[in-house]
């Protein structure tokens, strides 16, 4: 997508963790991307964590750092990488927060991008009732399933 994304710092050996650090006003926040097999082996989860200061993960704290763009970009970077050398992996993500936030800004951040995305990837919302369909820019969506084509 060509959009301004921040450096991978490390990946694991086997893909299942990125690492990159997070600028802006709250200072460098360093970001974990993970890829955790769920029920079905050809079905991922991508989280997105923060280190806290004590070493702990958080996928749940809210960094505000005014960078979202920035770490959305990375996020479709790493799947980008991840899905190139996996490209029968389908990853699963959604939001950690109970208000919704979270996926909103995820589905907010495909729509604006589905035209762009589409050219590499399957992308599918599921709906509160846990059907899977072709993602709908006017649809709301629990969860977001990709795949590469």
């Amino acid at each position: 997508m060509h959009l301004p994304s921040y450096e991978i710092l490390e990946r694991a050996d086997d893909y299942s963790e990125y690492k990159f650090v997070s600028r802006g006003p709250n200072g460098a926040i360093l970001k974990l991307l993970v890829f955790k097999k769920l029920f079905i082996d050809t079905v991922y989860n991508l989280s997105l964590l923060d280190v806290m200061a004590d070493g702990s993960l958080s996928d749940t704290h809210f960094s505000n750092n005014n960078d979202l763009r920035k770490i959305l970009a990375t996020i479709v970077d790493v799947v980008i990488d991840y899905t190139a050398k996996f490209p029968d992996r389908q990853i699963f993500f959604q939001g950690s927060d109970e208000e919704g936030k979270r996926i909103s800004l995820y589905h907010k951040a495909i729509s604006r991008h589905l035209f762009v995305l589409e050219k590499e990837f399957h992308i599918y919302g599921l709906t509160d009732e846990g059907a899977e369909e072709v993602f709908n820019p006017a649809k709301e969506y629990i969860a977001v399933l990709v795949k590469r084509k």
